[in-house]
């Protein structure tokens, strides 16, 4: 049976039973407290009558049926009660609705208790003819009991009279019986169409089917609620993240990282966020988009979040940048060589072999200077083979870069990658490139100084320097002032500095001076 019916049939049980129910124990309360105003009406009645003069005088001496009877008729046309009987000691009747019956012995029962002891009480009266309701009082005359009236009201002529008040309250209570049934047939409605037409096992299934996509997902899936506590995660976010089960329900404030950060923003600020790369902790990265979560009425009721670890991504797209730069720098370095060689056969062949020997020594001091420098000074091989790289690229370009002789790296903070402090460096010294190569003379110079403070870069150019109207712009992602650069480079120093708690100077010296510190340890 579909649920739209089951939720219809049992509403509708439940109202028969209780509206049913409550009909019943009505009508029964309704039928006591009629008989018992009944038994009231007629024992008020009675005990009048048996008070009368005309009555108990008659009873007591002459013991005239026709006094007692004319008295009792023309009484009783004035009331309701047409069933009145005066009776003697013995049970003879001296008033009866049918007047044959007069001077014979009452024979229906009932009278024996009031003859006797002389109580006055109510009884009810009911055989296959009538159904009645009969007070009994007892006649007294001169201190003496005489006999006893019996007053009675037939039960169905009282019914007749509040018939229709019976009619109302049936009519009342089936009304209330079809409305119910009705409300639980709009109501059932209703509850299929907020579960979209959809069947308990559907929904079940569907229910399945969702847990076992997102569980296998490489992609990581979070959810908050507005209040910014998790209401789900999947397999990839507990194994990114370390979830436990019992972290739904949590505030995802209370995992401090750049990421609940950004998650948080989103849903505070109301917009969503794509394609946004979040550094969670050294060498892993996240690519992550926080989308709004909106119920049928538009509301915002949270934000879900899906993201991948670009650790893995990067680590390959820097080895295949770094093979390319390797090209690019061996290339450099050929032209290099192919122009120094080109120019020794110059100077022999015009016989200048004093100035040939003095330029081959001169090349020969210059590259045993920065090959010094990066040997001894500069303790990492991939930092000193980016400075290599550029310082290559800088000599084909006609531009000097010079490594500060007092330049000296022992130690890598900890809350950076040797690969991001290389990203860091060449995206300063390509840019000081691409601004000297306008310019004659042009000339870098690197610093890098490390002790148990943190790591000092210092890259300083003799170039034109940074414009003041764009000074706030440039570390915006995709603001370039280049036309074939997408504007990232600066974005990524910038994001790489801050997630490793470092600082950034910019500083207008005849030139750009860039002056980036990076503590040892965070918060130091």
């Amino acid at each position: 049976m579909k649920l739209q019916y089951k939720i219809t049939l049992f509403m509708t049980i439940i109202l028969v039973i209780v509206i049913g129910g409550i009909g019943i124990l009505t009508h029964k309360q309704l039928e006591k407290t009629i008989e018992t105003q009944m038994g009231n009406n007629a024992m008020d009645l009675a005990v009048t009558i048996a008070a009368m003069d005309t009555i108990k005088e008659t009873l007591a001496t002459t013991k005239d049926y026709r006094i007692i009877q004319n008295t009792i008729e023309s009484f009783k046309h004035k009331t309701r009660f047409q069933y009145i009987i005066v009776m003697d000691m013995d049970g003879i009747k001296y008033s009866y609705p049918i007047e044959y019956d007069l001077g014979k012995k009452y024979i229906s029962g009932g009278e024996e208790r009031v003859l006797k002891t002389g109580e006055a009480y109510v009884s009810k009266d009911k055989n296959v003819l009538i159904s009645a309701i009969r007070a009994f009082a007892p006649i007294h005359y001169n201190g003496k009991q005489v006999g006893a009236v019996l007053v009675g009201l037939l039960t169905n002529k009282v019914y007749e009279e509040i018939r229709s008040h019976i009619f109302i309250f049936e009519l009342t209570l089936v009304l209330g019986l079809l409305i119910g049934v009705i409300g639980a047939a709009i109501l059932s409605f209703n509850i299929k169409q907020t579960i979209f037409g959809l069947e308990p096992k559907e929904i079940a299934l569907l229910l399945g089917q969702r847990d076992i996509i997102l569980q296998s997902l490489k992609n990581g899936i979070l959810a908050i609620d507005q209040k910014g506590d998790i209401i789900l995660f999947n397999k990839a976010a507990r194994k990114i993240f370390g979830f436990e089960s019992d972290d739904i329900g949590k505030n995802i404030s209370s995992f401090n990282s750049n990421y609940t950060d950004s998650i948080m923003d989103a849903l505070k600020t109301q917009k969503s966020v794509y394609n946004q790369e979040i550094r969670i902790s050294p060498g892993k990265t996240l690519l992550c988009s926080h989308t709004l979560l909106r119920n049928h009425k538009k509301d915002i009721i949270g934000v879900v979040s899906s993201f991948q670890d670009l650790t893995e991504v990067k680590q390959m797209a820097e080895e295949l940048t770094g093979i390319k730069k390797l090209t690019s720098a061996l290339r450099a370095q050929n032209h290099e060589f192919m122009n120094k060689l080109h120019t020794i056969s110059g100077l022999i062949q015009l016989g200048e072999y004093d100035k040939a020997i003095k330029y081959i020594s001169d090349i020969s001091n210059q590259r045993q200077e920065i090959l010094g420098i990066l040997n001894y000074k500069i303790r990492n091989a991939h930092i000193a083979g980016i400075l290599l790289a550029k310082y290559n690229k800088a000599i084909e370009a006609k531009i000097n870069l010079v490594m500060d002789p007092n330049s000296n790296l022992t130690k890598i903070p900890e809350n950076i990658t040797v690969d991001e402090i290389c990203s860091v460096i060449g995206n300063l010294i390509e840019n000081a490139i691409d601004e000297l190569v306008k310019v004659e003379n042009g000339k870098i110079i690197v610093k890098l100084i490390s002790d148990d403070e943190g790591l000092r870069i210092w890259v300083e150019d003799n170039g034109p320097g940074i414009r003041e109207e764009i000074k706030d712009r440039i570390f915006d992602r995709g603001f370039t002032t280049k036309a074939k650069s997408r504007g990232y480079g600066l974005n990524i120093v910038k994001q790489i500095v801050d997630n490793a708690g470092g600082t950034i100077k910019l500083l207008q010296d005849n030139g750009t001076i860039w002056d980036i510190f990076i503590p040892m340890e965070r918060g130091r």
